[in-house]
Formats: C-alpha cells, structure tokens, sequence
C-alpha cells in the first residue's frame, strides 16, 4: 500500500512538473512571437528613416543648385 501512495504522490507531483513546463513553453513561445514582431518593426523604422535621409540629402542637393545659381553662397 505504501507502495501505492508513493507512486501516486509521485505521479501528482509529475503532473504539476508538465502543467509547469507547458505554461512555461507557451510563455516562450509568446517572448518569441513578441520579440520578432519587435525586430520587424524596428526594421521598418530603419527602412524609414534611411528614406528620410536620403529625401532630406536630395532637397539639400537641390536647395544647393538653386542657391548657386541665385548667387547666394559666397
């Protein structure tokens, strides 16, 4: 009977150990979802404002022709 109980316990306690690890695997699986959404999103910041950058060089490239022409830098 002692027998008995103890496999018992130890099935119960076995029971907890895979409750816990299924919750901590779903928990990871979340992180991992979250952090390739953030990296996605911090990709396109980048694209952005590599877009930015090269829109802001163009009208400097362009008010730089026009100030020449104006005779406006000496």
């Amino acid at each position: 009977m002692a027998e008995n109980v103890t496999n018992d316990l130890l099935l119960e306690h076995l029971k907890r150990i895979q409750a816990t690890l299924t919750a901590l695997q779903e928990g990871q699986n979340d992180l991992r979802e979250r952090v390739s959404e953030l990296s996605s999103r911090t990709a396109a910041q980048w694209g952005a404002e590599a877009r930015q950058d090269l829109r802001l060089d163009r009208l400097d490239a362009r008010l730089q022709r026009i100030e020449s022409r104006l005779d406006l830098i000496g």
